[in-house]
């Protein structure tokens, strides 16, 4: 298939912003066959709508409505819808030196995760939501404030878009060594999600389907750890965290962190760092700093 290269000037009408514009976007509900390369910009696409084939770099992968994907310039793509429902997807579009100076603003690292790795993601309706409504104010912008907000506008957009794909990238590591076997690969997926603050030892056993000995012989032999030991220690992580970035009542902490009672979270906590929950929070609100557990 013949290949061709886009630059940053795609969109006509917008030519004679072109010197000042970092961003574009444009909403499509059509495939888009042809092989490319982008020149000078990163693209990262929603799909709100159907389901797409994306092919890139010789690869196909198929995504659902609610997929966040992206593009840069040393990627080849096109799109395909996948079925014969009505596709919608987003495209906005940031020229790639200044997107670097934004990644690099947030982490040093975060250029080169994205470029090594995963490229597509499924979003909360909310983010989605929120991309919609600053893509609507633009389109409410007067010819004389054009200028002056769109940039302003695409830049809120692409802030949260990267916000999403850095937090998504964040794990907890589970400190194994060697290939991990498919039931810790499952463990560290759910334990990102909120419920598993809340989960118990039989909720483990459910998920990764083993039984409560089979569980405690495979967190012994891969995690050191026994799951309840495993589980609680997640609780607590997350609870030092709150009680260092909130203000939070104890109580209201405890049941985030799935204890029934106050007095049996504090007991857990003091075990587990030396100090009870109201001490460290003390500690944390400090001049001095706390050693890392």
């Amino acid at each position: 298939m013949d290949s061709f290269t886009f630059n940053r000037q795609l969109i006509p009408d917008y030519l004679e912003f072109d010197q000042g514009l970092n961003y574009m976007f444009d909403i499509n509900t059509y495939d888009f066959p042809q092989l490319h390369t982008h020149q000078d910009y990163w693209e990262f696409t929603i799909l709100t709508e159907g389901t797409l084939n994306h092919h890139i770099n010789g690869q196909v992968e198929t995504y659902p409505k609610n997929t966040l994907f992206f593009c840069t310039t040393k990627d080849s793509h096109y799109l395909k819808s996948a079925t014969s429902e009505r596709v919608r997807y987003i495209n906005i579009m940031v020229r790639e030196q200044h997107l670097l100076n934004l990644l690099n603003t947030i982490s040093p690292t975060f250029a080169n995760a994205l470029l090594n790795g995963k490229r597509h993601f499924i979003i909360p309706n909310g983010l989605l939501y929120s991309i919609e409504e600053l893509l609507h104010k633009i389109n409410l912008l007067p010819s004389l404030q054009f200028r002056a907000y769109y940039n302003d506008l695409l830049c809120s957009a692409t802030l949260l878009i990267l916000q999403h794909l850095f937090t998504s990238m964040i794990e907890f590591q589970p400190e194994v060594t060697g290939e991990q076997p498919e039931w810790l690969i499952t463990l560290k997926s759910i334990s990102q999600n909120k419920a598993f603050l809340t989960y118990s030892v039989q909720d483990l056993c459910k998920k990764l389907n083993y039984s409560r000995m089979q569980l405690n012989r495979l967190f012994k032999a891969h995690l050191n750890t026994t799951p309840h030991d495993y589980l609680i220690d997640h609780k607590l992580r997350y609870a030092k965290n709150m009680l260092r970035n909130t203000k939070l009542k104890l109580l209201d902490i405890a049941m985030t962190t799935g204890y029934a009672t106050l007095s049996q979270f504090n007991i857990n906590f003091k075990k587990k760092f030396g100090m009870t929950p109201g001490e460290y929070r003390k500690l944390a609100k400090s001049p001095i700093p706390l050693e890392d557990d």
